[in-house]
């Protein structure tokens, strides 16, 4: 098999790659990549390596388009995100180490850490080649592990069931095209809506009406409770999380209570091309998360558990007679139920709360408290 694959090794300065960072000339956080998940404890230890002088392993580029009316070349991450976004950080401060920042050291020790040469392996891929992705899974397969979810991000990253799930869950928002941290990483100094360094960003599979559609449906009430109600970590966010729940709440709307996260595959290769109960999904969901809202819940509330966050959600979402009581009348019966919880409904809100009937028993435990039984 004919091999056409080209690439050049060669070395970078820090102050080449971390220029070319700042002027959005090379984007961190592509659309096939992952989230962020590194720890200060490892930003540091990787800080210390270049103050050292040790050597650390190759960042992968892929080489983009070149705009021939400013003469300049983009290019993306596809493995090296993390140390990449490090280094930034601690030129611009956001990091110390041994509480020294980078503008803490002398003269020599700026000097020394600038001119630092990295190893860099230039793919020269486009945007669209599928072939960036192939690589991307093998890097990772090689050098660290992707979840489950990570992996479904970037295989169906121009799924229109995905793309759904990520505008509910807050993941695209109406700024995402130009300053979104997922979607492209752009200092103020560069030009917004730069439509070559956006190139890499969007996946190439959207087609610009679809992604209008998106960015108009994005920071709806749904989005809003999931970013800033305490449902989810930090670390669940960074690791996808929240996109796989609100993948695992869109199947259910659909079809029912399931197990795990067995259906999502199915609804994601399904619902590839053409995602036709959307709007619905959308709106039935955000309906739900405006009527939460409106409960005025109490933020220590046993309501905004992950597993019981997402039975009410279903139930709300599905059921128009909890709603027709109003969510003065359903809060209340919410509250109510929290002060003498059931002892099923607890166990099945513990353990195995992925199981077709924990999810069953919850959803109809939170149906007979609000509507009777």
């Amino acid at each position: 098999m004919e091999n056409d694959l080209r690439f050049q090794v060669r070395s970078r300065e820090i102050v080449d790659l971390y220029s070319a960072m700042r002027n959005a000339r090379l984007i961190l956080t592509p659309y096939f990549q992952r989230n962020l998940v590194w720890r200060d404890a490892h930003k540091r230890d990787f800080i210390d390596t270049i103050l050292k002088g040790y050597p650390f392993p190759q960042i992968f580029l892929a080489r983009g388009p070149i705009d021939l009316e400013t003469m300049e070349a983009y290019q993306c991450v596809v493995d090296g995100q993390q140390r990449l976004n490090t280094i930034r950080e601690f030129i611009e401060g956001k990091l110390d180490v041994d509480g020294k920042q980078f503008s803490d050291l002398t003269p020599k020790e700026k000097e020394g850490f600038l001119k630092y040469e990295i190893a860099v392996i230039d793919f020269d891929l486009d945007a669209g080649d599928p072939r960036l992705k192939e690589i991307f899974h093998r890097l990772n397969r090689t050098y660290y592990s992707l979840s489950a979810i990570e992996k479904i991000a970037s295989e169906y990253s121009a799924s229109e069931f995905l793309l759904v799930a990520r505008v509910l869950c807050g993941e695209i928002t109406k700024q995402a095209f130009m300053t979104d941290d997922e979607l492209i990483d752009v200092d103020d100094s560069a030009e917004e809506g730069d439509p070559e360094a956006n190139s890499f960003a969007r996946d190439p599979g959207i087609d610009e009406g679809a992604w209008n559609w998106l960015l108009e449906k994005a920071d709806g009430p749904f989005a809003m409770l999931i970013q800033n109600r305490a449902i989810f970590t930090r670390l669940e966010f960074d690791r996808k999380v929240p996109l796989m729940f609100t993948l695992n709440i869109m199947c259910t709307y659909l079809s029912g209570y399931y197990n795990r996260n067995d259906k999502v595959r199915k609804f994601l290769e399904d619902k590839n091309s053409e995602f036709h109960e959307k709007e619905e999904v959308i709106n039935a969901l955000n309906e739900a998360a405006g009527f939460i809202h409106l409960m005025d819940l109490p933020n220590d509330s046993m309501w905004w558990n992950k597993a019981n966050f997402f039975s009410l959600v279903c139930e709300l979402s599905r059921n128009t007679a909890i709603k027709a009581l109003g969510a003065p009348v359903v809060g209340g019966k919410l509250l109510s139920f929290a002060n003498a919880v059931p002892q099923n409904y607890s166990l099945a809100a513990r353990e195995a709360v992925g199981r077709k009937s924990q999810r069953e028993l919850r959803g109809s435990a939170i149906r007979t408290a609000i509507l009777g039984g």
